[in-house]
């Protein structure tokens, strides 16, 4: 008898049972009694005791409709929970999608080989072999007309309308009697209902049949060609570089590499070999994107590369549509995975590559329990598959390109564009010396010559909507948020105002809602407000890209062949427009103000920064045009500014991990952010203050409580508690704040721990 830990479906907790016959195993789904009801648990560990002070009660049974999980997951499950001290149940609902279903069919199969004797026996075996009868003209679609002829002529088929095997004869004919076979299957309950079941049993105990379970056929996603193949040979030559990549990452002892190439260096095409190569070997690969709606050009490649082995996961799937792309993978039908966040836990069989795209993104970042990061559970889960890990950027974040330098990751560079194509040119502009805050006169004097050229242009707005705030000139008033203690942007397209936070709304009326003056003035401009001025100078087709204006389900399809159609010739959007996209005739990118994320109280605002606007700078002439690029701000003597404009990520990798060590933030250090709320006010700073009593001491530096820069969401006060300090102090640190979250429960209060938080507002 063994005992096991089995975590209990809408619990938080481990609960003890037994397995009675030695049934069970980690990773499978069971029934439990619990709490004078029978409930779902999954089985996560063994226990290493077999006495204990309260009865054990054993488990019901299997529940053979769920997803089982392999010992690998549940190691990474119980990793992210102690890591980023979260509960298990929270761990697990990420991780596998909620209601997964997985249906089997039972049927028996009959055994040729074994003499058939008593008249039961020989009636069960005719009984099969009408099953298997199947017309010429469908035997002669699967085989050669010659080789049916010849088996009817030699006796091994017989029949006339419909065709059956009467026996083998020879090796040639070893492919036509496994057809055959494959067919003699029958029903669990078809059989046991034309035979008694007592027969059946009868017949499985001399080795007849056999009971076999298969998944049931869950259908295809995605209409594809079978004509086509599984997956195609790339056409696409690659590189020096590339190829030296491709060698290095297959060929290495080393598990974790980082890819470092410049924009339009062609990252992917050494990702696809990758994946490819792998795949001719039955090896299956996840590769991770930041955000897939927002790149319709690797979903189509991909589709068009992998064909019927590709299953996307991402957020605007159906629950049926998850459910159908998860059970693939499970059953192992589909090997290779594009996905968002969460496609890191894709149970992928026989994993050979977790492969991260844009690794410095902090959409890779859950902002909600629980708070993991997916490149750091995919780098854990290649350490416990015995898997690759490849991290891409042109502009790594700082933490991974020090480990690279340090040796723990292997460094990979694509210095040169693909095709030879050119970098472009970037050029600072001074605003401080312009009238207008959005065009300077050089960005309108490019962005005339660019048109006039029918060449394409990109602009680049960091806010959305028509302005950050209204005030009203008479009494002052600002609209704000009733949830939250930040002010409601305007959004002229809706006529409204609207909390970025929260998603509250208010109908826009024109008049102050203090002392209902029309007097207002819009400030801090959004890219509504931008697309307004653009078209003032300039009567050519515009598309704004933002949150806002693509929440239709196929916008980004539809925007990406329409600006390729050249149906538009300005693009203008906030950050999304920097990611993944790649226009040929986008010759000239506009950066509108490059300060915003500079500003912030962020000790990672200069990374964020030099990320962004270099990202968005190679979207231009990325192919035989050569680019320019024009970035605006206030700030152009800033170092950062500087190594921007030099493309020199290497100058601005040291200038900023200086800054780091003497500061002591990460990579040198790691960092825990504990935001503590409540709906009420009162009392919500003295709760914070005994948390930090009981945690001040314990060897790493600790700053608060103190409000949030952004003191109340969605109804809910906030006060923090920084802590900061060595790998292993923090890791020491992490079973107190878990004491603490329970000593102190108090239902008045809610206490999330950030680790390794990417924002700190």
């Amino acid at each position: 008898m063994r005992y096991y830990g089995v975590y209990v479906d809408g619990t938080n907790d481990f609960f003890t049972y037994c397995d009675l016959k030695d049934e069970f195993n980690i990773g499978e789904r069971v029934a439990v009694p619990f709490r004078g009801r029978i409930k779902s648990g999954l089985i996560v560990y063994r226990e290493t005791f077999e006495t204990f002070e309260f009865k054990v009660l054993p488990i019901t049974r299997k529940l053979e409709s769920q997803i089982h999980l392999s010992e690998s997951m549940i190691k990474l499950l119980l990793w992210i929970k102690n890591y980023y001290l979260c509960s298990f149940g929270q761990t697990f609902g990420a991780a596998i999608p909620g209601n997964l279903k997985v249906e089997y069919s039972y049927n028996y199969r009959f055994m040729e080989r074994v003499p058939l004797k008593t008249f039961e026996e020989k009636e069960l075996g005719n009984y099969f072999r009408q099953k298997a009868e199947v017309t010429k003209a469908t035997l002669c679609k699967k085989f050669s007309k010659e080789l049916v002829r010849d088996a009817l002529e030699k006796g091994v088929l017989k029949g006339k309308n419909k065709l059956f095997l009467e026996e083998n004869f020879g090796s040639e004919y070893q492919e036509l009697s496994e057809y055959y076979s494959q067919r003699m299957r029958v029903g669990k309950t078809t059989l046991e209902k034309r035979f008694s079941k007592d027969i059946v049993e009868k017949m499985v105990r001399r080795g007849i049949v056999f009971l076999e379970k298969t998944l049931k056929d869950n259908g295809k996603l995605y209409d594809i060609d079978e004509a086509d193949g599984v997956y195609s040979k790339e056409s696409t030559v690659l590189n020096i570089e590339q190829e030296t990549a491709v060698a290095e990452i297959e060929s290495s002892e080393r598990r974790y590499f980082l890819l470092k190439g410049v924009t339009g260096s062609g990252k992917t095409e050494v990702y696809l070999k990758l994946i490819r190569k792998a795949l001719e070997k039955g090896q299956g690969s996840i590769f991770l994107v930041p955000e897939i709606s927002l790149t319709p050009q690797m979903v189509k490649r991909f589709k068009g590369e992998f064909r019927e082995n590709i299953a996307i996961l991402h957020s605007k799937l159906t629950p049926v549509q998850r459910a159908k792309e998860w059970l693939s993978i499970y059953t192992g039908e589909k090997k290779v995975v594009l996905g968002v966040r969460s496609a890191v836990f894709a149970p992928v069989k026989n994993l050979k590559y977790v492969i991260i795209d844009e690794e410095h993104e902090a959409t890779y970042k859950q902002d909600s329990n629980p708070r993991y990061n997916a490149k750091y559970v995919g780098i854990k889960r290649g350490e416990l598959e015995d898997a690759k890990i490849v991290l891409g950027s042109a502009t790594p974040s700082i933490e991974s390109y020090y480990f690279a330098k340090e040796g723990v990751f292997k460094l990979l560079e694509l210095k040169e564009r693909y095709n030879g194509a050119n970098l472009p040119k970037l050029k600072l502009v001074d605003m401080k010396d312009e009238k207008s805050h959005y065009f300077s006169r050089e960005l309108l004097k490019d962005m005339s010559e660019t048109l006039r050229k029918d060449e394409q242009i990109m602009l680049l707005l960091n806010r959305k909507g028509y302005s950050t705030y209204i005030q009203c000139l008479e009494c002052g008033h600002v609209e704000e948020c009733p949830n939250c203690s930040i002010t409601m942007n305007y959004y002229m397209s809706q006529g409204i105002y609207k909390c970025n936070y929260c998603g509250e709304t208010k109908r826009y009326t024109g008049t102050c809602s203090s002392c209902k003056s029309k007097n207002l003035s819009h400030m801090g401009k959004g890219t509504e407000r931008l697309e307004e001025e653009i078209r003032k100078y300039f009567d050519v087709g515009i598309i704004r890209v933002d949150s806002e204006s693509s929440k239709e389900r196929n916008f980004y399809d539809n925007m990406y062949r329409e600006f390729l159609e050249k149906k538009y010739h300005i693009m203008l959007g906030t950050q999304i427009i920097s990611k993944g996209f790649h226009f040929p005739n986008v010759t000239l990118v506009g950066v509108i103000n490059a300060d915003s994320i500079m500003n912030f109280p962020d000790f990672r605002s200069g990374e964020k920064t030099f990320q962004l606007v270099s990202q968005v700078a190679g979207r231009a002439g990325r192919e035989s045009k050569k680019g320019e690029v024009l970035i605006q701000t206030f700030q152009p003597e800033n170092h950062v500014m500087k190594r921007i404009i030099e493309g020199d990520y290497e100058g601005f990798y040291l200038d900023e991990i200086e800054t780091r060590k003497i500061l002591s933030y990460p990579p040198f250090s790691r960092i825990i952010n504990i935001i503590i709320t409540s709906i009420v006010e009162e009392g919500l700073e003295n709760y914070a203050r005994k948390f930090y009593d009981m945690i001040k001491d314990e060897g790493v530096e600790v700053y608060g409580p103190m409000k949030a820069p952004v003191y109340r969401v969605k109804g809910r006060y906030r006060y923090q508690i920084f802590l900061k300090g060595t790998r292993q102090r923090i890791n020491a640190v992490k079973p107190v704040l878990d004491k603490c979250s329970r000593d102190l429960r108090d239902e008045k209060y809610r206490v999330v721990i950030d680790v390794d938080p990417i924002n700190l507002m």
